[in-house]
């Protein structure tokens, strides 16, 4: 579909969930409910505290058997971990205690019915609005069992039911069993569209997923909520030169963006997955005035594997990449100072040598090693001091110049999956052709030089910030103006009289200043401050 304009939304249409949870499957498998309870807390942990707008509007929980149980009605995600995760913990416990009971033909069914009925009372209490952003409902039915019978009785539910605000309804089928076949059995598998008649209204909006009941699996499946899936407009333009194929032109290629890593600049304890600390403190400092005095610490990396450069993937690696070299800190002794740098060497070398790049993890600082530094109670570093604290993983790539350059490297809590299935197969001739086309006109660099490559932010920040410097200057200067040459005006309403003295009073209406009597004063003999000889 084109486009008429060069923008899109923030975020997509991101729809509402609503989790059915199969309180009769799980009972027998309780290893399967903690596992499934602590994927939808971590899951939570980072969705409810993620930094920007809301990638999840809201979210719900049920349980279903004979009859469908809400645990936690439609509610906001943002800023609402305390609530959904007493419900997480309300349905550990239903799962658990639940006693396996004979399955009804129409408990799948309820639970689709009422589910779509939460969301539409939820829909009629809200204001215009919110009805704008929050157009779709997802429901997700979670089980054990096989699915063949449920989707049966999903179909038959959607028969029955309003698929105006309904995006679709994914059954997801948790192998339990398979963790003696991960190696042969695929993670994730799904299947969508499995209605029988092409022609029903309900056709494509059934999904069927399998899961393997690993806490990895399951956790990846809770994490794709986060990633922008709408499907609206492209996200990404990729302007080539013109071939003999292009239209008016123009050589456009269309792509959409997906996150690998959440960016932890979004989410608490930013300083410790970075080095660049600075950065992430003065967030919370932002004028010079307030950082003097204030201390940030000194980082300890933990080294604990090394790794070949080749090895290392590009899409794991994320933040501002800093130049590490030895120390030249005046403070140490020389000797210390000259084994140090040799040392530093030494790493370099063998690193080039071997080409393999260290990977090690960040410590958190101790207050206790301070020993009482009054230094250290100012240290710029937010929250709590005794509060636990993640750590940041770091990749240290060495340089031919005796140098490393350190960057971020992914932790497992900031991972996201990838749900691409491209395939490199079936290429056609005509744009094999028209690329090579275009690559022709393209000139190859031996090497990327920045100097050459510039970006024009002076220019912009000079033009962005000095019209407000003249404004300024130019209010100043008449503010001068007027306080040498304007005499001072009365009271608006007010009336001028001169007196003998040619002093203007204000009176009349309006007037406030009040004339008043001469304090007496007696005169005395002055005399003088510094007695002089009368002999010179």
């Amino acid at each position: 579909m084109k486009t008429s304009t060069y923008s899109r939304p923030l975020l997509g249409k991101q729809p509402a969930r609503i989790l059915l949870v199969d309180s009769e499957s799980f009972p027998s498998d309780p290893d399967m409910v903690d596992c499934l309870t602590e994927a939808i807390s971590n899951f939570f942990s980072v969705a409810c505290n993620l930094g920007g707008p809301s990638r999840m509007s809201l979210f719900g929980i049920m349980t279903f058997s004979s009859y469908p149980e809400i645990l936690l009605p439609l509610s906001h995600v943002k800023s609402n971990y305390g609530r959904i995760q007493s419900a997480v913990k309300d349905l550990q416990s239903a799962l658990k205690s639940r006693n396996s009971a004979a399955e009804t033909e129409t408990s799948v069914t309820r639970a689709i019915e009422e589910a779509c009925r939460q969301y539409q009372r939820y829909m009629s209490f809200n204001s215009l609005q919110v009805r704008g952003v929050l157009q779709q409902v997802e429901i997700v039915l979670m089980t054990l069992r096989q699915t063949k019978k449920m989707q049966q009785q999903i179909e038959e539910a959607l028969e029955s039911s309003d698929l105006t605000n309904l995006k679709r309804v994914q059954l997801v089928e948790v192998d339990s069993w398979t963790k003696d076949l991960m190696e042969t059995i695929p993670s994730l598998s799904q299947s969508s569209g499995l209605s029988s008649n092409s022609s029903s209204p309900t056709c494509g909006l059934l999904d069927v997923v399998r899961l393997d009941g690993d806490g990895l699996s399951l956790q990846n499946f809770f994490n794709a909520w986060l990633l922008n899936t709408d499907t609206d407009t492209e996200h990404l333009h990729l302007v080539l030169p013109e071939d003999s194929f292009s239209d008016n032109g123009n050589f456009i290629i269309r792509c959409d963006l997906q996150e690998r890593v959440l960016n932890p600049a979004q989410l608490p304890f930013y300083e410790q997955f970075t080095v660049h600390s600075e950065s992430a403190s003065m967030k919370t400092f932002p004028t010079p005035s307030k950082a003097t005095g204030m201390w940030i610490p000194i980082h300890r990396i933990i080294i604990t594997d090394t790794i070949p450069v080749q090895n290392i993937c590009e899409s794991v690696i994320f933040g501002v990449p800093m130049i590490v070299q030895a120390t030249s800190c005046w403070k140490l002794e020389w000797e210390e100072l000259e084994k140090n740098q040799q040392r530093f060497k030494a790493l370099c070398y063998l690193l080039m040598e071997k080409e393999m790049a260290l990977i090690g993890h960040i410590k958190s600082p101790d207050p206790s090693l301070d020993g009482g530094n009054k230094k250290a109670s100012k240290t710029l570093l937010p929250g709590k001091a005794s509060e636990e604290k993640p750590c940041g993983w770091y990749v240290f790539l060495p340089a031919p110049n005796g140098t490393l350059l350190v960057k971020g490297i992914a932790a497992k809590e900031l991972l996201l999956p990838y749900t691409g299935t491209t395939v490199m197969d079936d290429i056609s001739d005509e744009a094999l052709d028209s690329m090579r086309e275009s690559f022709e006109k393209l000139e190859v660099l031996d090497n990327f030089n920045p100097l050459q490559r510039p970006s024009g932010l002076y220019r912009c920040l000079k033009a962005k910030y000095g019209h407000d410097e003249d404004k300024h200057s130019k209010h100043k200067s008449n503010h001068s103006i007027d306080m040498c040459s304007s005499p001072k005006q009365p009271c608006p309403g007010a009336s001028l009289k001169i007196d003998h003295t040619g002093r203007r009073h204000p009176t009349g209406r309006g007037g406030t200043h009040r004339r008043m009597s001469p304090l007496p004063v007696k005169v005395g003999r002055l005399r003088s401050l510094v007695e002089f000889p009368q002999e010179l």
